[in-house]
């Protein structure tokens, strides 16, 4: 069989060559060949004497003889097919027009009506995130939570909201601006009672009942994420300049803004290059709820953030998709520098808390308003009855420098005296008693040995301890009564309760049924003879 590099065209020489129309033949022959066919009859005429060589160099010269070798050469006409062009055709077509009305269908789609394309759950789910970004409750005297912690703040803003006692306002169109303060308490006590109802919302979507303590950590855990976030929203309206207003915002904290200036103004850039729209924006805010990373959430917390993240996270990427007119690669991207900038300003507000925290120590007296609603955010209680790992090791350092301090014991000698140590009287009434009988030591050379005696002297007389108990014979552990003796019924002997069986004791009537006789015998074949000896 000849090698792939060997095969050679039979019409003009050229290699490689492919068996086309039942010879080998090369694809410029090939090609030539069908275009021939179907011309339907031969065009071609010869200048010369209808000899002309046909070789891979000269084989476009002529066409008239190279198309009378081919078919000299065995090339069937009757493979060629000349409708297999005209249904390639239609399918291109047919593929262009389904290609070309799905994209007029979504560019003379309605912009305000796209999110038809959504599936029900999804526009439901969007109606609900759209609800909690765009209401928020409100108030205008805050004097009564001047002492409330973190949890105390979550229930009474949850108690207020069940009773109808918080008034609601829609933020969006709001015209009172909030408080320019980063950590202002309005802005707080707003972003409570957002993430308290989004996980009313998770509660009734997976059944579940989450405690004070969840949303204790969830809400610490993601506070400076979404105040930042906000403000970032708020002061890229602005353009250029709303960066200076930023940094001045984040300058009030007690904190030196000088190390993190370029974290705050790659955060600022990312979200300029793409910001979202209003309808992303409130999605994005829910994202950033779900994105907790505390390791003191419950597990079915974790799960229900979990679960919810990725349904969201689909639901963000259609509403790029379809609210931007966008193909999927396009909403891809957007997606992904959404996304970035989530992460990034994640770990710019970690910065800010952790630099924050010695500010707001715990058990620390209050110095400014809402202390301890701040001091719960930012250095929140990470347990209330076990110790971190931090405080341990704390611990067992304080523990191990104490312990080196205190100095060493010296050893026993012969010559310290033995001193007597009385309590004193618990009671103003003189008791009468004679004292004790003291035993006195004259010649310290016969006095016993210290391991005799407690560590501890006492004014009572300790009794007598011998230094070794090997004088002392073993006192043996025996029972007053057997197991046996106990179960044992009354008016039975031990010969009868030990008695020992005998070897015809598959043989008795009372003992062995009869028809056990034979299975006995298989499973003890040295008492088969003697099992014939005695029928029943």
């Amino acid at each position: 069989m000849q090698s792939y590099t060997n095969r050679i065209c039979a019409v003009c020489g050229d290699t490689p060559a492919k068996i086309h129309y039942g010879v080998l033949a090369c694809f410029g022959c090939k090609g030539f060949f069908r275009r021939a066919v179907k011309d339907g009859r031969n065009k071609y005429v010869c200048r010369f004497e209808k000899n002309c060589e046909v070789t891979k160099f000269e084989r476009n010269a002529c066409r008239y003889c190279r198309f009378r070798k081919c078919l000299l050469v065995g090339m069937n006409p009757d493979y060629v097919r000349p409708d297999r062009e005209k249904s390639k055709k239609g399918k291109t077509v047919l593929s262009k027009k389904k290609s070309v009305s799905r994209s007029l269908s979504y560019r003379l789609a309605d912009p305000s009506d796209w999110t038809s394309f959504l599936s029900p759950s999804s526009r439901k789910q969007l109606s609900e995130i759209g609800k909690l970004a765009e209401t928020c409750s409100t108030s205008t005297n805050f004097d009564g939570i001047g002492n409330f912690s973190l949890k105390s703040l979550i229930a009474d803003r949850s108690l207020a909201r069940k009773t109808g006692d918080s008034e609601a306002m829609d933020c969006s169109n709001s015209p009172r601006q909030l408080n320019e303060q980063f950590l202002g308490i309005e802005r707080i006590v707003q972003c409570v009672d957002y993430i308290d109802r989004f996980l009313v919302m998770l509660e009734e979507e997976h059944c579940r009942k989450f405690s004070v303590e969840d949303k204790s950590a969830l809400i610490s855990d993601t506070m400076i994420h979404l105040l930042l976030f906000e403000s970032t929203s708020r002061f890229v309206a602005k353009g250029a300049p709303g960066l200076e207003d930023l940094k001045l915002s984040l300058a009030q904290l007690p904190i030196c803004t000088t190390h993190l200036t370029q974290k705050i103004a790659d955060v600022f850039e990312t979200y300029l290059r793409k910001p979202p729209s209003i309808i992303e924006y409130s999605v994005l805010k829910a994202y950033i709820v779900l994105s907790a990373e505390s390791t003191v959430l419950s597990n079915s917390l974790n799960e229900s953030l979990s679960l919810a993240r990725e349904n969201l996270s689909e639901l963000l990427f259609k509403v790029i998709k379809h609210s931007r007119n966008k193909t999927s690669i396009s909403a891809a991207n957007s997606l992904s520098t959404i996304l970035h900038f989530v992460y990034e300003s994640r770990n710019l507000a970690s910065r800010i808390r952790q630099s924050q925290q010695p500010f707001f120590v715990r058990d620390s007296d209050p110095k400014i308003p809402f202390h301890k609603i701040l001091t719960d955010i930012i250095n929140p209680e990470v347990s209330d009855l076990l110790l971190t790992t931090a405080n341990c090791r704390k611990l067992s350092t304080q523990m191990g420098s104490s312990l080196s301090s205190v100095p060493p014991v010296p050893p026993p000698s012969d010559t310290v005296p033995l001193f007597h140590f009385s309590p004193p009287s618990l009671s103003p009434c003189q008791i009468s008693a004679p004292p004790p009988p003291q035993q006195q030591y004259t010649d310290y050379s016969q006095m016993p040995s210290t391991s005799s005696y407690p560590a501890n002297s006492s004014p009572f007389q300790s009794p007598y301890r011998p230094n070794s108990l090997s004088s002392f014979p073993k006192i043996p552990l025996e029972m007053t009564k057997s197991i046996e003796e106990f179960l044992r019924p009354n008016g039975m002997t031990t010969d009868e309760m030990n008695k020992p069986l005998e070897k015809n004791w598959a043989d008795g009537f009372r003992l062995t049924p009869v028809f056990n006789k034979d299975i006995v015998s298989q499973f003890f074949p040295e008492l088969s003879n003697i099992n014939q000896h005695h029928p029943f």
